[in-house]
């Protein structure tokens, strides 16, 4: 995951600093996460019959704490590697941490965080049935980023996993 953070293509669009302090720490943050709350980030490795199983990225669902106007709501978030673009890997992980977060952990409702020029991102967040709620202003960063939404009555018309690869 350190070499992912460090790809300044893959970070372009990141709504918080990933100097290396930050990718030092990522890990960490992970770990803390799902031992506060019980659910965060899942690992994404791409499923090659015969062969190990390359880490890709991650998918899944955490609580934005870089943004304490909305820490409290649950943000489905995902970051790959950039040679894992294209192929349709985050909308497979995306869809499967969302359907989860419904149905197992029972949440109302998911955000995304999205930066108003990444095009990749509100892509599969539309895909995902998701729509632009509203900005919020980033102090860290001292500018406005969209949040993405979708309630989990929405989530029964939004498309589902068929077949895994990731």
């Amino acid at each position: 995951m350190a070499a992912i953070n460090r790809d300044s293509e893959v970070t372009r669009y990141l709504n918080r600093p990933v100097d290396e302090e930050a990718v030092a720490a990522f890990f960490g943050l992970v770990v803390e996460h799902w031992s506060m709350h019980g659910f965060g980030f899942w690992a994404v490795e791409l499923r090659q019959p015969g062969q190990s199983y390359p880490f890709i990225g991650f998918a899944g669902v955490a609580h934005p704490s870089f943004l304490p106007e909305l820490a409290d709501r649950p943000e489905l978030g995902w970051r790959l590697a950039r040679s894992a673009w294209g192929h349709g890997y985050g909308t497979e992980a995306a869809i499967a941490a969302r359907d989860d977060a419904f149905a197992r952990l029972g949440f109302s409702e998911l955000i995304s965080i999205i930066h108003p020029k990444n095009a990749r991102s509100q892509r599969l967040a539309s895909k995902l049935g998701m729509a632009r709620e509203r900005q919020v202003f980033n102090p860290v960063l001292q500018r406005t980023t969209d949040v993405w939404q979708l309630a989990s009555h929405q989530n029964e018309k939004c498309p589902k996993l068929t077949q895994g690869t990731v």
